[in-house]
């Protein structure tokens, strides 16, 4: 499933006081973030994601996310199983002069289909995964 959210960041939101979307999830593991830049923040625009209450998880790091034209991926293996079954999308733009529109897409997969509950996976799988990439 993926759940997504537009956000408008208006000029100059300062870095401490950050403008907040919240993005209900299901549950399962988050495999994959999208964070999309239109064209015109001249990288400008700072995004991280959260899990209220528990941790960032994108970008792994301390910092942010900033880009102009783009779509920035990663690739994660992020439980969701209990409350809060969301992230919080954090963005601020205190050098921007205008308002600027950035769309975070939330890739959930059914933990089955990620962690097969079977130790032993055919070698066609693992053949696969090891050339495609996966877990």
């Amino acid at each position: 499933m993926i759940f997504a959210k537009a956000l408008t960041v208006p000029a100059a939101t300062a870095a401490d006081s950050p403008i907040e979307a919240e993005i209900p999830l299901a549950v399962g593991i988050i495999h994959k973030i999208e964070i999309t830049f239109l064209d015109g923040p001249e990288n400008e625009v700072h995004v991280v994601v959260k899990r209220p209450g528990l941790h960032q998880i994108f970008p792994t790091h301390e910092g942010s996310i900033i880009g102009n034209a783009i779509t920035v991926e990663a690739v994660l293996d992020e439980p969701v199983e209990e409350s809060p079954l969301k992230v919080v999308v954090q963005a601020w733009s205190p050098n921007a002069d205008f308002a600027h529109e950035i769309s975070v897409r939330v890739h959930v997969l059914d933990r089955e289909l990620l962690h097969p509950p079977n130790e032993t996976v055919p070698l066609i799988q693992r053949l696969s995964r090891a050339i495609l990439g996966g877990r």
